[in-house]
């Protein structure tokens, strides 16, 4: 009987993540679950909180191959350092972190899917510096070929 509850509120969870307000709803009811006594509570946290974090590892490898794809075409969309491993819960935190500081209106921000979210906060927090030096470099190259006065 436990197996099936957590199997269904687990389906239930990862169906209504699709928008940022379903996500942080879940997000932000964890720390409030786990802070109950009762067992069903205690597992309600684990399993939203698993929940979570693979939808943020799925969304993770997805947008990781899109800027595989990016870079081979000449403009990545943003740029993990060397020592950096992009997985679910880092994501995650990304994810939560930039639904906070995005300053559209409440409502607009809650209609963003829970991807778009990840993609500005990855390239807020990962942003390539290669267009702005190689404009510069084209800049500086440019300038130095006029001829002296």
């Amino acid at each position: 009987m436990l197996r099936m509850m957590l199997l269904l509120l687990m389906s239930s969870v990862s169906v209504f993540a699709d928008t940022i307000d379903h996500f942080m709803n879940i997000a932000k009811n964890i720390p409030q679950m786990e802070m109950k006594a009762d067992q069903q509570s205690q597992t309600w946290a684990r399993s939203a909180r698993t929940i979570l974090v693979l939808t943020s590892e799925s969304i993770a490898e997805t947008l990781l191959l899109s800027n595989e794809t990016a870079k081979q075409m000449g403009g990545p969309l943003f740029c993990l350092p060397p020592s950096v491993q992009l997985n679910g819960s880092t994501l995650s935190e990304i994810i939560q972190q930039t639904y906070r500081e995005i300053s559209s209106q409440q409502s607009d921000k809650d209609k963003m899917t829970v991807s778009q979210v990840a993609l500005i906060g990855l390239k807020k927090t990962y942003p390539c510096q290669t267009k702005t030096k190689t404009a510069a470099i084209k800049q500086i190259l440019s300038v130095g070929a006029l001829p002296a006065r």
